[in-house]
């Protein structure tokens, strides 16, 4: 099976996925698969319920109800991504932009540190190296994999400072989690825009997620290219 095949075949089961454990199905999905990233892409996924909370400002509750609903999604998409592609993804990330209405789902695999990294991408890895210094501390590995001119998947590891990590062992992940991805979607945002011929595009939205036991991160950037 080519790889189109396995994108249509993940977009329609992904789809029904989120429709089971949500309620409502994302309008649109775009999947894109790379040796060693598989990128899910999802497009207004924004249920009544949902809305209803966002018109009382309750966002913490939306993104802790969707941490619930993911948990139970992601043992059966891993299953599928895994079926379909013929490979093992041992790392996950997920994470949603109430504003867009947008959200990606990420699976990675352990060879994305390993990856040799393409010339043309290390401008970027400079760009996000400098920017995560910035803000926290120089990350000990930056990989960028482009899946296409739309959408680019950035990974970094240790990138936590002490205490970063002090924080996540007190068990107060979430509240770390939601004040990063403040600051860091924003300071991305940022310098891509600054820096857009690195993109050959505009930021159209910038996605993060951690996995802090590991002192790991991916990012997403999705691209209105040029042309």
């Amino acid at each position: 099976m080519n790889i189109k095949e396995q994108q249509k075949e993940l977009a329609g089961f992904t789809a029904g996925l989120l429709r089971k454990h949500f309620g409502k199905g994302p309008e649109a999905v775009f999947v894109s698969i790379s040796a060693d990233v598989v990128c899910i892409y999802v497009r207004d996924l924004l249920t009544p319920v949902e809305k209803v909370l966002l018109e009382q400002e309750q966002y913490a509750m939306v993104y802790d109800t969707r941490d619930t609903l993911m948990d139970k999604c992601l043992p059966e998409l891993k299953k599928e991504i895994e079926k379909w592609t013929g490979r093992e993804y041992q790392q996950f990330f997920y994470d949603w932009d109430i504003e867009t209405n947008g959200g990606v789902i990420v699976a990675a695999r352990e060879t994305i540190i390993s990856i040799e990294q393409e010339e043309s991408l290390q401008g970027i890895n400079e760009l996000v190296s400098v920017i995560t210094e910035s803000i926290q501390k120089l990350p000990n590995t930056v990989k960028t994999v482009t899946l296409n001119s739309r959408t680019l998947v950035i990974y970094r590891d240790g990138i936590l400072v002490d205490i970063e990590k002090e924080i996540f062992k007190l068990g107060e992940s979430e509240v770390l989690r939601r004040a990063k991805s403040n600051l860091e979607k924003q300071a991305f945002r940022k310098a891509f825009d600054k820096e857009s011929h690195l993109l050959d595009g505009a930021v159209q939205e910038v996605f993060a997620d951690w996995e802090f036991g590991m002192d790991r991160s991916m990012m997403v950037i999705i691209i209105d290219p040029l042309n």
